[in-house]
């Protein structure tokens, strides 16, 4: 059965996350009934992970199966009209048998975004924050989640993966002119992993951390104190 790849954007403000859930409306849900109104079947589609409540995302990849002959553009600019303003399908293309949007990904990476000012366009896709930041502090520790390494100190408390071993290979803020923009590229993530690394290293830059309490975090011998809001969280890419 042909197996067909979607790489999908999405502004999550007014969603549960990416997985279905009881009781509340996720983007896997609209993007599913879409598919599922267009070709006459009931699609069930997987994505390369999970994004929380009012996580957005860039290039968010799914796949699923079907049996019916398909043109791709057709299909993308058919689900487009059904969609939601806030959900848009980029591309369709048919992979190969083998092919799993989770399984298959070699790397993932997220982008944070730290606004420095109180902005009107931005204001739903960053995290506000006033008065200075050290960036020095920023681009001092953030090679120290490089690696890998249990990240169980950055997970929320109600996750129930059991392995929180993460392989991290990039780890960058970048200082623009009214942002500040945060990028982590790795294998998997766990859940809060991100908002608890920009939360730590934000706490670290206003000077209310010590050094020797952000690597207590890292090794595990403390809990992350602060998590940095979903809105600023933005799926950049997935690799295959």
């Amino acid at each position: 059965m042909p197996v067909v790849k979607g790489i999908c954007e999405y502004d999550g403000t007014n969603y549960s996350g990416w997985q279905k859930q009881i009781n509340s409306n996720s983007i896997q849900e609209e993007i599913e009934q879409a598919l599922s109104t267009i070709l006459s079947e009931k699609v069930s589609i997987v994505g390369s992970g999970r994004t929380d409540a009012g996580v957005h995302a860039f290039n968010q990849v799914f796949h699923f199966k079907t049996n019916r002959e398909l043109d791709l553009n057709a299909l993308k600019k058919s689900c487009n009209g059904l969609l939601p303003s806030d959900i848009a399908i980029k591309s369709f293309t048919i992979e190969k048998e083998d092919f799993h949007s989770r399984y298959s990904a070699r790397n993932r990476t997220y982008l944070y975004v730290v606004a420095k000012r109180k902005n009107v366009f931005f204001d739903r896709y960053s995290w506000t924050i006033y008065g200075n930041l050290n960036v020095e502090a920023l681009l001092e520790i953030q090679k120290f989640f490089i690696g890998k390494k249990d990240f169980v100190s950055f997970c929320k408390a109600h996750d129930e993966v059991e392995n929180k071993i993460c392989n991290v290979n990039y780890s960058h803020w970048f200082n623009k002119r009214d942002f500040l923009l945060y990028f982590i590229r790795a294998d998997r993530f766990i859940h809060g992993m991100v908002r608890g690394i920009v939360g730590l290293s934000v706490e670290f830059a206003r000077g209310k951390v010590s050094l020797d309490e952000i690597k207590e975090v890292i090794d595990g011998k403390r809990r992350c104190p602060l998590w940095a809001p979903s809105k600023g969280l933005i799926l950049y890419k997935v690799e295959y």
